[in-house]
């Protein structure tokens, strides 16, 4: 069973070094970009490709969680990789339209930014050596980056709403062999009324989790100089 333990850490540890590299070259594409043309505008034609393969990889995270590798609920990382999945590749990928505006510039920037962060904090705590200032910045990045990811996301599905139901992309319609009807904007408008709801949720789930890994040092601290 040790060294059952041993191989999982070790392969935790290499999947989130790898994926902190993806998302640091992303990051790397997105601020060449930037300041080639001093705007986010056109990020996803500059990192869209890299964005696109770690984000599909990230999807491993929902088979950790189901095998127990890792703590928390399978459900609620499939919850967040679809989430993100959809607006990513169902609606930008598939929209030309939209994939030069600010809205998805604002996307792939919060979430590169965020995803630099969060990966090294795993394979350092992983390997015991994760400093207090990397917990800090895990825990603390996520108060502006969060929202503005999700405004993007929000932003250029209701940019591309028009052009997905012009379009009819991936309704079906009635009669067909299924007896089947999907209408792909009604269900994204669905989402986006949901999405404040959904989005609130998780992050007052990471202020709590900020105050458990940021209080007991605080008040530590506090001791220390009385």
């Amino acid at each position: 069973m040790a060294g059952t333990g041993a191989i999982s850490r070790a392969y935790l540890l290499l999947y989130n070094v790898t994926m902190f590299a993806g998302w640091a070259y992303a990051l790397y594409e997105l601020a060449k970009h930037a300041s080639a043309t001093n705007t986010v505008e056109g990020s996803y034609a500059a990192a869209g490709d890299t964005i696109r393969l770690f984000q599909l990889v990230s999807g491993l995270e929902i088979l950790h969680a189901a095998l127990g590798l890792v703590g928390g609920s399978w459900g609620a990382a499939l919850m967040q990789w679809a989430g993100r999945s959809n607006v990513l590749f169902g609606v930008v990928a598939a929209e030309p339209e939209v994939q030069g505006s600010l809205a998805v510039g604002i996307m792939c920037w919060a979430w590169a930014l965020s995803e630099v962060i969060r990966y090294p904090w795993y394979a350092a705590s992983l390997a015991g050596i994760c400093p207090r200032w990397l917990t800090w910045l895990r825990y603390t990045a996520f108060i502006p980056l969060y929202p503005l990811g999700v405004v993007g996301e929000m932003w250029a599905v209701v940019l591309a709403l028009p052009h997905i139901k012009q379009r009819g992309l991936r309704t079906i319609s009635m009669p067909n062999a299924g007896n089947f009807a999907f209408d792909y904007s009604l269900f994204l408008m669905v989402l986006l009324c949901l999405y404040p709801f959904l989005w609130f949720r998780l992050y007052s789930f990471l202020f709590r989790q900020r105050r458990k890994k940021l209080q007991p040092t605080a008040a530590a601290a506090r001791k220390k100089r009385q």
